[in-house]
């Protein structure tokens, strides 16, 4: 079958067509993959990025964020059937920890990851855990679907505490951000900021932005560009010298990490869910201690509670997401779009490992 394998070591993907097709366990299910997402962590994956080299074995097949119809159950699997179509989540957990005994299975200490730590979605064909599907709502389509999963993340970084009434920076926007402006507006934010440095994105922030918010509404909100020197000038600005509620900070960035506690307000809230490729510096008195501030760190997100909070907003069309998908390509041309991702002019990029766009749209 085609995949997209890693190379231990090298930078870049590799597109073969031999891959074999995985065997279904008792309790597993083979699931075609109809679209897959790329996640800015495969970025990190290509660029063979030291925060994951170690983790991926070399010839991995790699990508985790997919939606596809079930070819072949196994025979313990009694809760999807052959013909279903399916969301995945990534998180594989043993469910017997402390941890997942304890409501948090997301940080399961035998967690494995789908496209790190086992075969991931860039492929025609991928073998997941039966629990692990979660059937597609009928009003969500394939694409929408295969990035239901990272939309947990931004849900699980933007709810993290209540944003109602606050004045909240979005630093990156990426998918995730964008995925987390959009929910800051639908949760009652007073005030939305978001700093990016690639123009082709601050566009789509826009864009976002005003189709989350109510045109008789006036507000503060502000797309800025990460790259000027008086940002923090600018942020105090707009807040009346005060600086933000809340900071989510979304891309790992070692300046706008600094930035965050810059202009963090006291008592303030710094929720991270951006993974810095080496250690940042942070000014522990300034920016934490003596503001008296908060900080959280998100990783991943709540097993099943963000997927149906995801489906109940999509749902209602509280969070738009559609507008997000700037490009679908087939699987041949993943190098297209892995390059596109990388100079910040696209937001989420779609494969088609098993046909056409066109196609694959339809289901």
């Amino acid at each position: 079958m085609k995949a997209l394998v890693k190379s231990y070591g090298k930078t870049g993907l590799r597109y073969v067509t031999d891959a074999p097709v995985p065997e279904v366990g008792p309790r597993d299910v083979l699931v075609r993959v109809l679209a897959a997402s790329i996640c800015g962590s495969d970025l990190h994956i290509y660029d063979d990025d030291p925060v994951f080299r170690d983790r991926i074995t070399d010839g991995m097949i790699v990508g985790h964020e997919f939606c596809g119809r079930v070819e072949q159950i196994g025979e313990q699997v009694t809760t999807v059937a052959v013909g279903d179509i399916v969301a995945v989540e990534s998180h594989v957990v043993c469910g017997t920890c402390y941890y997942c005994l304890n409501g948090v299975p997301h940080l399961c200490q035998e967690v494995a990851g789908i496209g790190f730590d086992r075969p991931g979605c860039f492929a025609e064909y991928i073998v997941i855990p039966s629990e692990n599907a979660f059937p597609k709502p009928p009003y969500l389509s394939i694409e929408v679907a295969a990035f239901i999963e990272p939309f947990g993340n931004a849900l699980d970084t933007a709810l993290c505490v209540d944003l109602f009434g606050k004045t909240v920076l979005i630093t990156g926007l990426g998918p995730q951000g964008l995925m987390a402006l959009a929910v800051a507006r639908a949760a009652g934010a007073r005030c939305v900021i978001g700093t990016e440095i690639h123009p082709y994105r601050r566009d789509i922030a826009q864009q976002v932005l005003s189709l989350h918010t109510d045109p008789r509404r006036p507000t503060l909100d502000a797309i800025l560009d990460a790259a000027q020197p008086d940002l923090a000038e600018q942020i105090f600005e707009i807040t009346d010298g005060l600086g933000v509620d809340i900071v989510l900070e979304m891309s790992g960035n070692s300046a706008a990490i600094s930035l965050a506690g810059t202009v963090l307000k006291n008592s303030g809230h710094l929720v991270a869910l951006g993974l810095p490729s080496q250690p940042v510096e942070f000014d522990w008195s300034h920016h934490l201690v003596l503001k008296g501030a908060t900080i959280h760190g998100i990783y991943g997100r709540h097993l099943y509670q963000t997927w149906f909070t995801a489906c109940e907003l999509l749902a209602s069309r509280t969070v738009q997401l559609e507008s997000l998908i700037t490009h679908r390509l087939p699987l041949e041309r993943f190098e297209e779009g892995f390059q596109l991702l990388k100079q910040g002019r696209a937001v989420k990029v779609v494969l088609y490992p098993n046909g056409s766009a066109t196609e694959k749209g339809q289901e």
